[in-house]
């Protein structure tokens, strides 16, 4: 795939008049195809948001590491003063970082003990990141949520119903992200938790170009639950 990808790179380049008429027909073709892919993406959003939140929500040991995930993005952004480009995935034995602000591992982990450590002693509010993606699933959900809801009402849209529900879902979408984080997908009672490693991820590059695109390291940051009857390795 990032072959063709980068060969039609090249004759985009070399010779734009070629491949020009075929954009243009692009363009012209996702402008008419555009309802029905808002309306596709609609009725998709809104059922799978839910369903991904339910997942995570029944999963206590999913949710914990959610928080320690977002403790340990707070404590490495309180570090260096300002808003990092990273981010992370939450699984039931740890979580992923990745992202180009990322540090190295000692310093990861030194903020991972930090973050699990101040949540023992009764800092909550560090399960909590304000630019987590359960914020931008909301939005997601909003705007779909709004857009068919007007699609049945008017039984037609047009580009100010859309501009409107747009920016109705980014208002509501931050505190309604916030409450998601706090009741469905953290769980800051970590007491039991422990940290126990941390690795680099397993590279899912197919070729240098990728790399070169996407030079972001991956870290897995393992944990236990050492109180609870089981360890998970």
């Amino acid at each position: 795939m990032m072959p063709i990808i980068l060969l039609l790179i090249i004759l985009f380049i070399l010779f734009p008049y070629l491949i020009m008429p075929f954009f243009i027909f692009f363009v012209i073709g996702m402008i008419f195809l555009l309802p029905y892919l808002l309306i596709f993406n609609s009725f998709y959003n809104i059922i799978t948001i839910p369903w991904q939140i339910i997942k995570i929500a029944t999963d206590k040991r999913v949710r914990k590491n959610h928080s320690l995930e977002h403790a340990t993005i707070n404590v490495l952004e309180e570090r260096f003063g300002r808003n990092l480009r990273i981010g992370g995935l939450s699984y039931s034995n740890g979580f992923t970082l990745s992202g180009p602000d990322l540090p190295n591992p000692q310093v990861i982990v030194d903020a991972a003990h930090e973050g699990l450590n101040r949540m023992k002693q009764g800092e909550k509010n560090l399960a909590i990141h304000k630019r987590c993606g359960t914020s931008i699933a909301a939005a997601n959900f909003l705007f779909s949520l709004a857009f068919i809801l007007i699609l049945l009402f008017y039984q037609h849209f047009n580009i100010l119903n859309i501009i409107a529900v747009f920016l109705l879902a980014a208002v509501i979408a931050k505190p309604f992200g916030l409450i998601l984080q706090k009741f469905f997908t953290t769980h800051p009672d970590v007491k039991e938790m422990e940290i126990l490693d941390i690795s680099t991820k397993p590279s899912q590059h197919e070729s240098p170009f990728e790399i070169m695109i996407n030079p972001s390291r991956t870290y897995f940051i393992r944990t236990s639950y050492a109180n609870s009857g089981y360890r998970i390795f």
